[in-house]
């Protein structure tokens, strides 16, 4: 299927999906699979593999109560990719593991983050946000969520996401502009 574009929501078809439609089906998994395993592993979800599976199997399960465009189906499979991982993340805590401090940095999280977030300054600063914070900026600004479909996805208000998106990035150039003062 190399005709299928990623980001392009009009390949995803919702009736398709609800018919069982595997053409459907493969055009969601190729637009969003490495995208959700990106934004799992910036997570910090132990196998973002396994949440990327859990995820695509809640949806095929519920796809059949989903009622919305191909931009809300968007949302719907993060809002449920970020439930999984929450749900592995938990687990891990349960479970500890050794992992590598550096494992951030051996592992791309998708194929187009932006350069920005590969920054080491820019990771250390968004480490500084809250949960909420970081998860918003990952899916507005890396994932290129709208912020409606942000909103959906935290299940917050458009509005309330937007304030708290001004205020993550208010934070983040806060941060940003102390380690430019604190290195020169």
């Amino acid at each position: 299927m190399s005709g299928v574009q990623r980001r392009s929501s009009a390949k995803i078809r919702v009736n398709g999906l609800k018919a069982g439609d595997p053409e459907a089906w493969e055009a969601l998994v190729a637009e969003l699979g490495s995208t959700i395993a990106g934004y799992v592993f910036r997570l910090g979800a132990p196998d973002p593999d396994d949440v990327v599976s859990a995820t695509f199997e809640s949806v095929a399960r519920s796809i059949g109560s989903f009622e919305g465009s191909a931009s809300q189906l968007r949302s719907f499979v993060f809002r449920i990719a970020h439930d999984r991982a929450v749900d592995a993340i938990r687990r891990a805590q349960r479970q500890p593991l050794v992992v590598s401090d550096d494992i951030i940095t051996d592992q791309p999280a998708s194929d187009e983050m932006p350069a920005a977030f590969e920054d080491p300054d820019v990771l250390a600063s968004l480490a500084e946000l809250s949960d909420d914070q970081r998860r918003m900026i990952e899916l507005r600004y890396v994932i290129g969520l709208s912020t409606r479909e942000t909103a959906l996805a935290m299940g917050r208000s458009e509005v309330a996401t937007r304030v708290a998106l001004s205020r993550a990035k208010a934070k983040l150039r806060g941060l940003l502009d102390g380690m430019e003062r604190g290195g020169s």
